[in-house]
């Protein structure tokens, strides 16, 4: 017996023999078709061998800069020289800022299933609308070549580097319990603190009821601050939250009551005291 092949050819035994291996250390040649024969000619059955290669290389490209949230944007994943390309499966995943502990699959292109064995390169597209939770997040791709069952597992795998995500998107307020109503008696001081999300970073302006604000008020970024509030101070407060993108509003309705009688008959009390006792 003896083996013809483009590599790990055997010659012809010198003894007669029931079976003779074919071996190779590395097999270079993707159409490989080892066949043996004997001195009566060439068996009819042929080894069906596959050559199972994983990709040099796999990146992931995208847009450089900052992307705006809802807006649609191009990625690709490069595949260099995997073989064979119809067992080839591309996946594109996407994890939090945290981690890669849960990662979601975003998509899986179809991969052209081509009968040649030689190693192939491609480029995957990926057309994906970030949202504003996707700020800090990391995407990438993946070649996976599918052995079947009787395969390695799990089944080889190499991954692109993470892409990290920058997401810009207009301002959304904040604020806790939320546009609200707020009762405050005169003479007392009012605080109204605006906070928002958004990126870049918004900036903040309060329009007060009357047209000019009073002059015991002052705003320190997000919030206004008045002091020794009278009645004619009362009326809506309205916070905007603004950045490039777009604004924010939020309102909340002031409205300043007088002192309680309570309190009234309290100062009454503490006016006649003193008058007692400058009389005494």
């Amino acid at each position: 017996m003896g083996w013809e092949a483009t590599q790990g050819g055997t010659a012809l035994t010198d003894k007669k023999v029931k079976f003779l291996n074919w071996s190779v250390d590395s097999v270079t040649d993707w159409n490989i078709k080892p066949t043996c024969f004997t001195e009566g000619g060439q068996c009819k059955k042929q080894l069906d061998i596959t050559v199972y290669k994983l990709s040099d290389s796999v990146s992931m490209t995208g847009p450089s800069g900052p992307m705006v949230e809802g807006k649609e944007y191009e990625f690709k994943c490069l595949i260099q020289k995997v073989a064979p390309g119809n067992s080839l499966n591309v996946a594109f995943y996407k994890a939090s800022a945290i981690g890669r502990k849960t990662k979601t699959l975003l998509y899986a292109p179809d991969v052209p299933r081509q009968t040649t064995k030689e190693p192939i390169s491609g480029e995957y597209p990926l057309l994906w609308s970030p949202s504003r939770g996707d700020d800090g997040a990391q995407l990438w791709c993946s070649a996976l070549l599918g052995l079947g069952e009787l395969g390695p597992q799990p089944n080889p795998e190499l991954e692109s580097e993470p892409f990290n995500l920058t997401v810009h998107y207009k301002p959304q307020i904040t604020m806790s319990p939320g546009c609200f109503s707020k009762n405050i008696t005169e003479g007392d001081t009012l605080s109204l603190a605006c906070s928002a999300k958004g990126n870049p970073a918004p900036s903040y302006d309060w329009l007060h009821p009357q047209s000019a604000p009073a002059p015991n008020t002052t705003e320190e970024r997000s919030v206004v601050t008045i002091t020794n509030i009278a009645k004619s101070d009362s009326g809506e407060y309205t916070c905007i939250a603004r950045n490039p993108l777009g604004h924010s509003t939020c309102t909340v309705n002031v409205e300043v009551t007088g002192a309680s009688c309570q309190a009234a008959g309290s100062a009454m009390v503490a006016v006649l005291l003193l008058q007692l006792i400058h009389w005494l």
